[in-house]
Formats: C-alpha cells, sequence, structure tokens
C-alpha cells in the first residue's frame, strides 16, 4: 500500500493565479477596463473595493463625475470610504483634505491658503469609464490605454432592441455564488463543459431542468476565437432534436454564458446568442466577484418584465446556489461553490493530472499565457481595442442553438458522425 508520508504540495502557477502589480497576469489584467463596481452603488457615499489585490475608493462627486482612487489619504493615511462627497470631491473625514475625481487635492482647511497648489498634492487614482449600468477603471500604463470594448451583445449603437444594466452575479443573480477561490478557478469553469453532465447531473441531480443536463451523453471539444477560446457541446435531446451549445472565455477575464433555461422543445433558425458580458474580477488572489452588463430586451419600448437573464437560477432549482447551507447538504448535493473553492484557495496546477475532457481548460491556460507573453514581450495584448473604426459589434462566439439532426449533418458534419 502507497503511503503519503512525505507528501509535499508545490507552489502555484503564479504567472497565472497572482494578480498583484508586477506579476505577468496582474499586468495584463491592468491592460483592460476592470469593472470597479455598479454605477448606481456610488451616490452620496464613497464605496469601498478591493480590485486587483489593491485598496481603492469609489465615489462620484455631487456634479457627477466619478473616481476610483487609492483607500488611504495622502496626508495621513485615513481611510477615504469615511470621507464626505462634495460639489468638487471627496472630503477626507480627519483634517478635511479634499480630493477631485481625477486625485488632485483642491483644499488644505488647515493649511494657509494656496497650500494646495504649492505642494501640488495628487492622491493614486484612475482613470474611469461608465458604461452599461458599471464603473469601470484602467489600471494600466497610461501610455497603453485602450479603448472600452463594444462586444455586439453591448453595442447598443448597432441594436434597439434592449436596455443595458449592470448587475452583480452573485447578488442580483447567479452562475454559482464562487467568491473564496482564485479568480481562475471560476473562469476555467465556462472552459469545462463536462462538469454540467457530472456535478450538475450525475452527482446532485438535475440542476437546472433543461437542455443543459438531459440527453445522450454529449460530445465536446474546445477551439480558438477571435477574442479567446470557446467549448464546443453536442448532445441529442431526448426529442430526438440537437442542442448546440458554446460558452466563451474572452481575454484576460470576460466569460459568455449561454442562456441555462433553453427546454430545446423546438429547432430554431438561428442560435440563441448569450445576453450578457460577465468579468470574472480578482478582488485579490484568493477572491472573485463577478459584474455583468446585461442585454435587457425591450417589450412595446420598455424593459420586459417577465424576462430574467440567461444565467440567472432560482435556489429551489439549485440549492448549491445557497452559500449558507448544511454541510451535510453541501456534501450530498455540491454545486459550483462547493467544486471550485474545493480546489484550494488557489488551486496547484503542478499537483493536477488533466486528462483529454479538460481540453478547454488546457486550451484557455494556453490562450492565456500567449497574452502575458505578449505583454511581457512590449506588445499591446489579445483584445486590447485602439482603433475606433474597428471598436464596434465585436462578434462573440456563444449560443445555444436546437437543431435537428439533418441541420446538424448540413452545419457540422464531423461532428454529426
Amino acid at each position: 500500500m502507497r503511503s503519503a508520508y512525505g507528501f509535499t504540495i508545490p507552489s502555484e502557477d503564479r504567472d497565472l493565479t497572482h494578480v498583484e502589480a508586477g506579476t505577468p497576469m496582474g499586468e495584463l489584467m491592468r491592460r483592460y477596463w476592470q469593472p470597479v463596481c455598479l454605477s448606481d452603488e456610488i451616490k452620496d457615499l464613497p464605496r469601498r473595493v478591493k480590485l486587483l489585490c489593491e485598496d481603492l475608493v469609489a465615489f462620484r462627486d455631487k456634479k457627477g463625475r466619478a473616481g476610483v482612487m487609492h483607500l488611504h489619504c495622502s496626508h495621513r493615511g485615513t481611510s477615504l470610504e469615511w470621507g464626505r462627497v462634495e460639489e468638487e470631491g471627496l472630503r477626507c473625514c480627519y483634517h478635511g483634505w479634499l480630493y477631485r475625481a481625477d486625485g488632485r487635492c483642491i483644499e488644505m482647511p488647515c493649511e494657509q491658503s494656496g497650500m494646495p497648489e504649492r505642494l501640488d498634492i495628487w492622491q493614486p487614482s484612475y482613470p474611469v469609464h461608465e458604461f452599461g449600468g458599471v464603473v469601470f477603471a484602467y489600471m494600466g500604463p497610461p501610455e497603453k490605454q485602450p479603448l472600452f470594448p463594444m462586444y455586439d451583445i453591448i453595442d447598443t449603437r448597432h441594436r434597439n432592441d434592449v436596455v443595458l444594466r449592470g448587475m452583480r452575479i452573485w447578488e442580483d443573480h447567479a452562475v454559482g455564488y464562487v467568491r473564496d477561490c482564485n479568480w481562475l478557478q471560476h473562469m476555467e469553469n465556462a472552459a469545462d463543459p463536462w462538469h454540467l453532465v457530472v456535478l450538475h447531473e450525475m452527482i446532485s441531480g438535475d440542476q437546472f431542468a433543461s437542455v443543459l443536463t438531459q440527453g445522450r451523453r454529449p460530445k465536446c471539444g474546445a477551439e480558438r476565437t477571435a477574442l479567446g477560446m470557446r467549448y464546443m457541446l453536442l448532445r441529442e435531446l431526448p426529442n430526438g432534436l440537437m442542442l448546440d451549445r458554446h460558452s466563451e472565455c474572452i481575454v484576460p477575464n470576460i466569460v459568455l454564458i449561454a442562456s441555462i433555461h433553453q427546454k430545446g422543445e423546438k429547432p430554431m433558425t438561428a442560435p440563441e446568442k448569450a445576453t450578457e458580458v460577465t468579468w470574472l474580477v480578482p478582488s485579490d488572489n484568493e477572491h472573485v466577484h463577478g459584474i455583468s452588463i446585461v442585454a435587457w430586451p425591450l417589450k412595446d419600448g420598455a424593459p420586459d418584465p417577465t424576462w430574467r437573464p440567461g444565467t440567472d437560477t432560482i435556489s429551489d432549482i439549485r440549492p448549491g446556489q445557497l452559500s449558507a447551507r448544511a454541510i451535510e447538504e453541501k456534501q450530498r448535493r455540491p454545486d459550483d461553490m462547493e467544486a471550485q473553492e474545493g480546489q484550494r484557495p488557489i488551486a496547484v496546477h503542478a499537483l493536477e493530472h488533466l486528462a483529454v475532457s479538460d481540453a478547454g481548460v488546457a486550451l484557455l491556460r494556453n490562450t492565456l499565457r500567449k497574452a502575458v507573453r505578449e505583454v511581457q514581450e512590449g506588445k499591446d495584448p489579445q483584445n486590447a481595442m485602439f482603433d475606433p473604426a474597428q471598436n464596434h459589434a465585436l462578434e462573440t462566439k456563444c449560443w445555444n442553438w436546437v437543431m435537428t439532426k439533418d441541420d446538424v449533418a448540413r452545419r457540422f458534419p464531423q461532428a454529426a458522425e
């Protein structure tokens, strides 16, 4: 019999998992606009946030300008979450230094007149962009600041059938309540179709009550896309129709997940594309949070009150969404939270034994490593947009498509064999 005596744990894959400034992945993520909070979360009070291992404060002055700055006041280090929002900016509670949204200190009540101009104090801050009900910050080199990417799902310049809403995916709606683990563990979930068959069907019973967990054993694979990579799942449904499903991972930390509500009752003439763009945002190396821009359909010119986001779930379908379950219930019916957080706070890749079914995970990691190398070599990484003429309706490749077997044979002859 073998013994585990002397077994040691190697270090984690720092190049992909660590996101503090100066790390390979941290520098990659800082080359893109990252969500800070929802627009309606900064009103008359500042909001403390943690993003990429940095403690920050977000606020909106009374003129409506949003700011994102380092948390601790440049005077004596008091947290600016206790600051007061004013007409021209955010005032520290301790000695009243007033900072504009761009970080410049413009008032020092305890000092002589003209002192702010002479000292020229700037609170460390980041450029801000608001879109789709979300506040974004660019935390990278100023000379490398890209455009905000306009994916086809959320480019309302090219579609008038939706209104955009910012949502927190583990509070407003959910794809798994995964929080207390490294960001990559959750992103890899979107590159792994086989966990649908095992975790959400074989182990815990049908947690979706949709085509995701019904029918014959699927055929699965992975492929590169212009934006990153996606998994491919082809499954024969109980009614004889076929499901063609894809989830897409966009470099560096965006996931697109097709609707989990599709029932597969009749063939479609076109694919049902994803309805939200979700950023998996590392708070630090061991915690992740999610923020989405949701393309909410319009009905008679107003948001459709009967519609719900494609990844929205309710607890009676997936009790695993409830983080406060009893341990025994979690053991009997584990969900994404248990599976992914159970990989350790940071998964140790050196201990893994990847198999053929992990093709999507391997492709995602290789795609991210390529983007990391590009930054290290002084190049612009994948999906960093700089040309306004090209930054429109960027085509995404995530969908559900219910087809007949004849349709599958015509469109995907190799997959239908």
